[in-house]
């Protein structure tokens, strides 16, 4: 993501609202809308709550931020016992394009480019917001333009919390798959968990989620499946016994490379020769 439509962004603030037990007691600790007409750009700063968006579901918990664009079907609850916190900034938005000394402008619906909710990694952006809400009901001179340039910062930052997290997560995705390249290459020696996760200078537990998130599997089921690729290969292509078939991609004990073999194929070494 880059920040190249903060170039087109231009709002026209509507409300800055902040929702806490007295609005929520008020409406039952639910609120429908069957279609939202403004933007809203939300800030979760206590309790938790459920937001629905055209039949999607989502988790509201401190720390969150989400969006709403105009033309959706909207459902935000809570509870008595834990209430939704937060705050809200309201806009419409125009979409600004200059092409030489010409200027084009519409109305726009499109969301913000950012996922529907985000987690951020502190309260930073929440205070913002709550200065925000400070200054937009102090109504003093040249509120309104204090409370647009803080909406451009609030932009601002959370391109920058989404850039840094596309980033790291670049970065994981290289990591895993030097790390599949590195059991492709060296499958015929001791592999484990701790072994693999060195490789990548990662804690055993987050290189585990991140390659299965990654590859789609575990990281021992992989080196399994390469394992087997290659034992498949070789019982097809040259004579070598079953034994020597084991050691070759990895299994020093031919008894537990049989019952891996079976487990993921079907049928035993012998057989798959046969066949």
């Amino acid at each position: 993501m880059e920040k190249e439509f903060l170039h087109h962004f231009y709002p026209r603030i509507l409300d800055v609202t902040h929702r806490e037990a007295a609005y929520w007691e008020l409406h039952h600790y639910r609120v429908e809308r069957p279609v939202t007409n403004v933007f809203n750009l939300v800030f979760v700063y206590k309790g938790d709550g459920v937001l629905v968006l055209n039949g999607e579901r989502f988790e509201l918990k401190p720390g969150c931020v989400f969006h709403v664009n105009p033309g959706m079907w909207m459902d935000i609850s809570t509870t008595a016992h834990n209430t939704l916190h937060y705050y809200g900034v309201q806009f419409h938005q125009l979409n600004i394009q200059w092409e030489g000394s010409e200027c084009q402008s519409t109305i726009t619906h499109m969301p913000l480019p950012f996922k529907r909710v985000l987690t951020m990694p502190t309260f930073a952006l929440h205070k913002q917001a709550s200065e925000l809400y400070d200054s937009w009901h102090s109504k003093v001179t040249g509120y309104e333009w204090q409370v647009k340039l803080g909406l451009f910062e609030l932009m601002d930052s959370l391109c920058n919390v989404v850039i840094a997290e596309q980033t790291e997560q670049e970065k994981s995705y290289r990591q895993m798959e030097d790390s599949v390249r590195y059991i492709r290459q060296h499958y015929a020696e001791e592999l484990n968990r701790t072994i693999l996760a060195k490789q990548t200078s990662m804690s055993v537990s987050h290189y585990s989620a991140l390659f299965k998130n990654a590859v789609g599997i575990s990281p021992l089921q992989f080196v399994e499946k390469v394992r087997i690729d290659q034992a498949k290969s070789m019982l097809t292509s040259t004579s070598k016994p079953i034994n020597e078939v084991a050691k070759a991609v990895g299994y020093n004990d031919p008894l537990y490379f049989t019952r891996v073999f079976t487990k993921i194929t079907g049928m035993a070494p012998r057989e798959y020769r046969g066949g």
